[in-house]
């Protein structure tokens, strides 16, 4: 399913003195198939926007197209099951939302929303699946409190129950928040794994902006509740001032970059480490080879 945004704006409070433009005129194209990274301070949009995307807030103005279903402002009914069953919002720290007995239980709860239907082996079977594929042992799991969980599987058990109704396009938002190093990667392989096997579409909210490069293939920046610019990692973090001018941090990479770009000493990669490294060792290869010349 396709995403797309056209000058889509919110209001908080509008009716009252407090009113609040939280997007203002938001034009965004998400295809499907993309990982995408959305950054921006605290305040710029970005969960506002996101928010929208499962209808928990509904336009003030503008349109918003999710495959075959129009999300847009002057839409007034919306099967809100049949969208929230395609689109799979994970909040950050989501393991502090577990609330069931075990870890079953908790997983297996949207179900009773989206597939009443289905008999209880139906169920059985889809929370295995749903356990399984965030990397726990379902047999080991299944009847344990959730809370007696490391905080890196009670994540991955969030992540599940939200999985079990195969969501087309998943969201999270600050989907490493808290982590370690290791259980940030972790993270991130199993995201990469659902991205090949669950999810055709998968959006991030991150601070971090290594995470971004490293993970995503396209970028939006957001602030004041606009998108000043969305590309590929490449084409967003190359535009070192603009980022700066925001507050906004760039990857690691792209600071290697531009540091050896003062030295006259141009490294065309995409950001990732692998990228680099690689674009790095074959410059070697080249200055030796000519020193043998």
């Amino acid at each position: 399913m396709q995403i797309i945004a056209t000058e889509l704006s919110y209001i908080y409070n509008k009716k009252s003195k407090f009113a609040t433009t939280a997007l203002n005129k938001v034009s965004l194209q998400i295809k499907e198939g993309d990982f995408l990274g959305i950054i921006g301070h605290t305040g710029s949009g970005k969960s506002t926007f996101v928010q929208h995307l499962n209808a928990l807030l509904r336009a003030t103005s503008g349109n918003l197209q999710i495959g075959e279903m129009n999300l847009s402002a002057a839409v007034k009914k919306i099967n809100y099951t049949a969208l929230r069953s395609k689109i799979g919002l994970v909040f950050q720290y989501p393991e502090y939302q577990l609330f069931a007995d075990s870890v079953a239980n908790d997983v297996v709860f949207a179900l009773k929303n989206f597939q009443q239907e289905m008999s209880k082996e139906e169920k059985e079977r889809a929370v295995r699946e749903a356990i399984e594929i965030v990397g726990l042992d379902y047999e080991s799991i299944k009847d344990k409190s959730p809370f007696e969980l490391s905080g890196g599987q009670k994540r991955r058990v969030a992540i599940a129950g939200v999985l079990i109704s195969k969501p087309e396009i998943l969201i999270l938002d600050e989907p490493a928040a808290g982590l370690d190093p290791n259980g940030k990667l972790a993270i991130m392989e199993l995201l990469h794994k659902l991205h090949k096997s669950w999810c055709k579409t998968i959006i991030i909210i991150s601070h971090d902006m290594d995470e971004i490069a490293e993970n995503c293939n396209t970028v939006a920046v957001f602030h004041h509740g606009q998108v000043l610019r969305s590309g590929s990692p490449k084409e967003v973090f190359q535009e070192t001032e603009l980022l700066q001018s925001l507050g906004l941090d760039i990857p690691t990479t792209a600071k290697l970059v531009l540091q050896l770009k003062k030295q006259n000493i141009d490294v065309d990669c995409d950001l990732t480490m692998k990228d680099f490294v690689g674009k790095i060792q074959e410059k070697l290869q080249q200055n030796k080879r000519g020193a043998l010349c």
